[in-house]
């Protein structure tokens, strides 16, 4: 008896102790990747960010008011969050470096906060721990790739997603007042975490009914008053003010119900992203099934974890991992509502939208309580032996262990298996959005120009979109990030004009025409065909009006003598020059057609002022060397919506 219990208690031991390496190596993992990504960065805003530095209607530089904090806003700046962005603003105003470190902290305790749930509170030994944390340390560098990258550090899901745990974690142990606290913080950041509030409700009510002893005496108890009443008053109060403001309706596009087969796709599309494999690695009828069967994976154990015969602790785990998977499921629902609409026709436009990275990483929080749930609810003897024949793994652990082999085989489909913990290439990607980013502002500062006609010698009401920036124009904000004299500004402003292009389009835009008044600058360049390895090459593509906004010019246009994206286009009516802009879009046709890697962000969209609509207008593209090349046709194309 004495053998069998130290050769347990050995094998608990040597379970611990894998557990303890796996979270030291991810720890390690998340300080690499910050300390990598802090270096690649220029601190550029990205995005959203642009509207929370820079958009008065946003709420940051306006005074705190009542009515700022609850005004109709975007759906993660919602009140708490406005009053943690705010605060944040005031504390280290526009630099976005030190937002983004930030940013990394709240990263870091919210994975602290996921662990001390799933391993303290959702766990019963350090054999059911370790499938949880092996899949969570795979999609720790998920997480890492897909959001905290292409999303430039977001704050709001890691805070509010911090919150929640917290709150599961204080209310399973019978912490009500800090729950309360830690409830009020994750509902009121928008209709995600009013969307955890109803999950954390539903769950809390199936439980509280299936609990043992007189159901009345359950629903009224603290624990379940501060889950299900608090969720759901929280839940009504957010969703009325998230929807009446603006999540369902400020990109104009009807809701999509759970009816229409979109929905479904978008779902399934963000799980299937998580198990690995993305429509755009396996194509839409296999990625849709992954997607089925890990969204059922994920379901199961919300719906069957045993809880009545449970002792507390046991309790305390099916409440954490059902409400994080019910939580997570839910989310993912409210936001294929909302944003299915903007996908496009069909199964695979809907699916492929549902793989945004934004829109899935609950999802990819999800997994690893889904491997926590079928370990608890699998849990019963098998035979495998872990010792000398006596101490044996839970039959639960085994099948954590598989799911997690699972994941890892899912991911390892279409490219690298360890494609997300490649820092390095993140990093260049990051590095060369910025510079994109960079050149795209500083030829609009350029471009607007006008020395002697405003105060600070800039036309700031020509429109700005810059696609490695952000998809919205940014003009405004622009603006007030110059009258703010943000940072990241410093090092554009300060960039002497020494390229030959830039005194050359100053010379045009002085004078407002493609010459310069005495006819020396003119079309010096022949129309070359397409595969030319010299010169300026380009398309214009299609005329499209940028979402609220207005019509624009979108194609591709390359200095093949560099060979580089073209310094500048410009649009003209006649021979008046009415809107200049950059290159900056990822084009993979291009490179694929010329076999030039260095040519990916040749693409353009060039916004156009409201009064051309109708006209003919023309292209041209200005080489580095500042000679120009007309896209269009002689006299032109008409500025039409399609």
């Amino acid at each position: 008896m004495h053998d069998a219990a130290r050769t347990g208690s050995r094998a608990s031991s040597f379970a611990g102790l894998l557990v303890r390496l796996l979270l030291a190596l991810g720890a390690l993992v998340v300080v690499y990747q910050f300390g990598r990504n802090m270096q690649a960065s220029s601190g550029l805003p990205y995005w959203d960010d642009w509207g929370y530095f820079f958009g008065t209607a946003q709420g940051v530089q306006q005074p705190l008011t009542v009515h700022s904090i609850f005004a109709k806003d975007s759906d993660h700046v919602a009140p708490f969050f406005k009053l943690l962005t705010h605060g944040l603003w005031h504390a280290i105003g526009v630099d976005f470096i030190a937002f983004r470190l930030v940013g990394w902290l709240a990263f870091a305790a919210m994975l602290a906060a996921y662990a001390l749930v799933l391993l303290r509170d959702g766990l019963r030994s350090a054999w059911d721990a370790v499938p949880v944390v092996a899949a969570g340390l795979f999609l720790t560098g998920t997480l890492n790739n897909e959001y905290f990258y292409y999303q430039h550090m977001g704050l709001a899901q890691p805070i509010f997603f911090t919150c929640l745990f917290l709150f599961l974690h204080t209310l399973a142990r019978g912490r009500l007042v800090l729950a309360t606290l830690f409830l009020l913080a994750f509902g009121s950041t928008g209709v995600f975490g009013a969307s955890y509030a109803l999950g954390a409700a539903g769950v809390g009510a199936v439980l509280a009914l299936r609990r043992e002893g007189n159901w009345r005496e359950r629903l009224v108890e603290g624990r379940t008053l501060v889950a299900v009443g608090g969720g759901l008053l929280l839940t009504v109060a957010m969703l009325w003010m998230t929807f009446s403001g603006s999540y369902a309706n400020h990109t104009g596009q009807p809701l999509v119900l759970p009816w229409h087969r979109e929905f479904w796709a978008f779902l399934f599309g963000a799980f299937a992203t998580a198990a690995g494999l993305p429509v755009e690695t396996v194509g839409a009828p296999p990625s849709l099934a992954v997607g089925a069967v890990a969204f059922v994976l994920c379901l199961i154990p919300a719906v069957l974890l045993p809880f009545g015969r449970a002792g507390v602790e046991r309790r305390h785990a099916v409440f954490c991992i059902a409400s994080l998977i019910a939580g997570a499921v839910i989310v993912t629902m409210t936001t294929a509502l909302g944003r299915a609409g903007l996908c496009g026709d069909g199964i695979a436009a809907a699916m492929r939208c549902g793989i945004t990275p934004r829109y899935a990483y609950p999802v990819l929080l999800a997994f690893p309580a889904a491997v926590a749930g079928w370990t608890v609810l699998m849990a019963g003897r098998a035979g495998v032996a872990t010792g000398n024949g006596t101490a044996r793994m839970d039959r639960g652990t085994a099948a954590g262990l598989l799911l997690a082999a699972l994941l890892v085989l899912g991911h390892s489909v279409g490219g690298s298996l360890l494609r997300h913990w490649e820092v390095a290439g993140l990093n260049r990607m990051m590095a060369e959005r910025d510079s994109e980013a960079q050149r795209c502002i500083a030829s609009h500062l350029q471009a607007i120009r006008t020395p002697g006609q405003t105060a600070d010698g800039l036309d700031w009401r020509q429109p700005l979109v810059c696609p490695s920036s952000s998809p919205r124009n940014i003009a405004p904000f622009l603006h007030a990030a110059y009258d703010l004299k943000a940072d990241f500004l410093a090092p554009i402003l300060n960039d002497a004009a020494n390229r030959p292009e830039r005194p050359i389009l100053q010379t045009l835009l002085r004078n407002g025409t493609l010459d310069d008044g005495a006819g020396a600058l003119r079309l010096s360049m022949a129309v070359r065909p397409a595969g030319t390895n010299d010169g300026v090459n380009g398309s214009l593509d299609r005329i499209e009006r940028i979402p609220n906004g207005p019509l624009a010019l979108a194609g591709w246009a390359a200095d093949m003598t560099v060979p580089a994206p073209a310094a500048f286009v410009l649009a003209a009516v006649g021979d008046r020059i009415v809107a200049t802009g950059s290159t900056g879009s990822a084009r993979s046709d291009v490179v694929n057609a010329f076999h030039e890697e260095r040519l990916l962000n040749s693409g353009f969209i060039l916004p156009l002022p409201a009064e051309v609509a109708g006209q003919r207008v023309r292209l041209f593209v200005m080489a580095h060397s500042g000679a120009l090349k007309e896209l269009t046709p002689p006299g032109g194309v008409v500025a039409a919506a399609p």
